[in-house]
């Protein structure tokens, strides 16, 4: 009798110990640590940014210096340019993150789309500087070689070394530009995990219209960018122009450079869309970040062609003028329309430019329409929440409360002990 009382009074005890130590709610996932990390990842890269461009105007100040040194130094200085061009672009996008990164669970599809972006542009900016193709297609003094490269020659030149003031920039340069490469390689795995993290559950649906009209955007913009870049070269060969307008025209000429130079990064992205479509389901997540990256290039794309900025950074021979504001000076400009010729080209780039802003807008649109099917699709498919006062509660290991539930236990059974003793 004694022990079948006993039994069930420490029964009864551990079910309610159960039930105190199992009513904490689920936590949503925290992403505020990833999103730091990003955060550090691009100061970073500022830092560096800084000093690769402030020590390369330092060497290029030093007395005596040869004009090969200075190519080389050129080369490297006009490419911190760009780094610090594209960052902005960065910057931008990782503040969304800060902002998203309070509500991850409600902002989910946008933080995706996100990472996509920061993640092609970390991808130019380091590309910029770790590879020739950027200095070969913006035609600077030193070509085929790249920017990170150089600087490891100008670290090793016997005229940098002869000169203390500038072996201890290039130094710098050289610890600056491995800093960057740190940052950036882990900006990527910052990025990646939190993709990871933020992974929807499956959702099936039907992409590949749009992804079809994506396709066709870039084949235009492409056909676009082709125009401008022939027609300019076409105004540069016509005798007699004068070299306002010739400057003008080859800013519009180095400018198509660059367009067909993040073309082929938006290629490369589009291209994953087109194997992503065929099972959506399987490829939420990474469908949403190829769409961010996909429109962080877009926009880096038409600001080139639309907006100044591009040309005053990398110092083109006409500055503080869009591209597309060039065009237009150039048909009415009466040396062009003297010219039948000239006159024929520059109607022809004006038409290709209009035709490329429609092309990029429409992308855009695509865009937003593809991100909009994928994020409504996987919040249907995802688990509803339940409201708070009725959530479902999520095991959890005894905390300091069950200290006290386990002390009442014993209690419990130490004062029937006495009693039925």
């Amino acid at each position: 009798m004694y022990t079948k009382r006993m039994v069930g009074i420490v029964a009864v005890a551990i079910a309610m110990l159960l039930v105190t130590t199992s009513i904490a709610p689920v936590v949503a996932q925290d992403v505020s640590a990833v999103v730091a990390g990003i955060d550090n990842d691009m100061a970073e890269l500022i830092d560096a940014t800084e000093i690769i461009h402030m020590q390369t105007d330092a060497i290029l100040g030093v007395e005596g210096m040869p004009d090969e040194v200075k190519d080389m130094v050129e080369t490297v200085h006009l490419s911190s340019h760009a780094l610090a061009h594209i960052g902005v672009y960065m910057e931008n996008n990782i503040a969304k993150l800060d902002t998203y990164k309070a509500e991850p669970e409600k902002n989910k599809a946008k933080m995706l789309v996100t990472v996509g972006k920061i993640e092609a542009l970390r991808k130019l900016h380091q590309d910029t500087i770790d590879a020739s193709d950027f200095v070969t297609t913006m035609e600077l003094p030193v070509t085929g070689k790249a920017p990170h490269e150089l600087v490891h020659v100008l670290v090793e030149d016997p005229d940098v070394k002869a000169s203390p003031e500038a072996k201890s920039a290039a130094d710098a340069i050289h610890d600056a530009l491995h800093a960057f490469d740190d940052a950036s390689k882990a900006m990527r795995l910052n990025l990646e995990d939190l993709e990871y993290t933020l992974a929807k559950p499956p959702v099936i649906v039907d992409i590949s219209a749009v992804v079809e009209g994506i396709d066709n955007d870039m084949a235009e913009l492409i056909d676009a960018t082709e125009i401008i870049h022939e027609k300019t070269d076409a105004i540069l060969g016509v005798e007699g122009i004068p070299e306002e307008v010739a400057a003008k025209t080859e800013t519009v000429h180095l400018s198509s450079h660059a367009l067909a130079h993040i073309g082929v990064y938006m290629e490369n992205n589009i291209a994953k869309l087109d194997t992503y479509e065929a099972e959506p389901e399987k490829n939420t997540a990474k469908i949403l970040v190829t769409v961010g990256k996909i429109e962080a290039l877009r926009k880096l794309h038409q600001d080139t062609i639309d907006a100044g900025d591009f040309v005053t950074t990398m110092e083109l021979p006409v500055t503080g003028k869009a591209p597309h504001e060039l065009v237009h000076v150039l048909v009415e400009d009466p040396d062009v329309i003297a010219k039948p010729e000239a006159k024929s080209a520059a109607d022809a780039i004006h038409d290709a430019l209009h035709a490329f802003d429609d092309a990029s807008k429409a992308m855009r649109l695509n865009l937003e329409d593809l991100e909009y099917t994928m994020s409504t699709a996987a919040a249907a498919a995802a688990p509803a929440a339940a409201p708070a006062a009725a959530s479902t509660p999520t095991p959890t290991p005894p905390g300091f409360e069950a200290i006290f539930a386990i002390a009442g236990i014993l209690a419990v059974a130490y004062l029937v002990h006495r009693r039925i003793r």
